[in-house]
């Protein structure tokens, strides 16, 4: 990553923003008692992995979006390579998507906005290629998600920590902070 500063600030945001964090995940478990701490988690992607799947995609895009986009890691990385293509990243986490948002403001960056927002509600476009952060997603409900998609979108790239079943993929394993050779597929 050439923005060097940027990183560092992305980095920091482990030690640093996991309070807010933690408040946010309290908050959401009162709401929702199906909910427990395992399902807000938080790791990395290294960017030599992120840019390796991303330059694996062989359709053209026109939008980078991520699901699940937490900080933003995947959208700075991405506008960091290719700052002249929109990115958009989506999430649930408030803390996160605000972190996020401050470190665009700060660096002056064009073509990239976080928000929290439903990925059911979410309008996908079919030139998208669309990041998806679904480690902590059950799989019924990400395979859902997934034929949604792909049936209102059949020409939409997609990258993901889990397979989607049936539909022809490719797959990497690549290092990520939870572990040396995480699996990922590329629709």
């Amino acid at each position: 990553m050439k923005n060097l500063n940027l990183l560092k600030d992305l980095e920091d945001y482990i030690g640093n923003m996991r309070r807010e964090d933690m408040k946010h995940i309290k908050h959401m478990i009162s709401l929702n008692n199906s909910l427990s701490t395992k399902d807000f988690t938080y790791g990395s992607t290294p960017y030599k992995t992120a840019m390796t799947l991303i330059d694996s995609v062989s359709k053209k895009y026109n939008r980078f979006v991520v699901v699940g986009a937490s900080i933003g890691w995947m959208n700075f990385y991405f506008n960091d390579k290719y700052p002249n293509i929109e990115t958009l990243g989506i999430d649930i986490h408030r803390g996160r998507i605000r972190f996020g948002k401050s470190l665009i403001k700060k660096y002056d960056l064009s073509n990239i906005s976080l928000d929290v927002d439903d990925l059911y509600k979410f309008e996908f476009k079919s030139t998208d290629l669309i990041w998806m952060s679904n480690c902590c997603f059950d799989r019924d409900s990400f395979k859902d998600v997934f034929n949604r998609i792909v049936d209102k979108y059949p020409e939409v790239s997609m990258i993901s920590y889990q397979p989607f079943g049936e539909v022809k993929s490719e797959r990497y394993n690549l290092p990520v902070s939870w572990m040396e050779n995480q699996p990922f597929w590329v629709y």
